[in-house]
């Protein structure tokens, strides 16, 4: 997922990584910039890549990489609102975020760990 560029696995890679993800919360936990950082790549490979690759095939990986937003944002929402800070406050990032990301923020409620829990509570194994 990190470096492929073929929209079919990566869908697949996608879904199945959406899958795992509850079944490893704390055994994924020291991945989780990784998880963060291909969110990143896919999203703005959604951006980039759609001249290239079929229809059907973008839509596709958009509603997996919609998914992934949904878990990671239920799962780790402190330290995911923290990575989308940071990562789409870089100028080369903002047009990923205001064409691909802000719509997807615009579908979901404050989560209520943003306001009672902190990026290192989110961590620990007793959550």
């Amino acid at each position: 997922l990190q470096t492929d560029t073929d929209v079919v696995v990566l869908t697949t890679g996608v879904l199945v990584l959406i899958t795992m993800l509850p079944m490893i919360p704390q055994s994924g936990k020291q991945y989780l910039h990784d998880f963060f950082g291909i969110f990143g790549r896919l999203s703005s490979w959604c951006l980039q890549n759609s001249g290239h690759v079929a229809e059907i095939y973008l839509v596709h990986l958009h509603a997996s990489v919609y998914a992934l937003f949904h878990r990671l944002y239920g799962m780790y929402p402190c330290n995911f609102v923290s990575f989308l800070r940071s990562h789409y406050s870089m100028k080369e990032n903002l047009e990923t975020f205001e064409e691909v990301v802000k719509p997807m923020m615009e579908h979901v409620r404050i989560h209520p760990e943003l306001v009672t829990g902190s990026k290192d509570h989110e961590l620990d194994p007793r959550r």
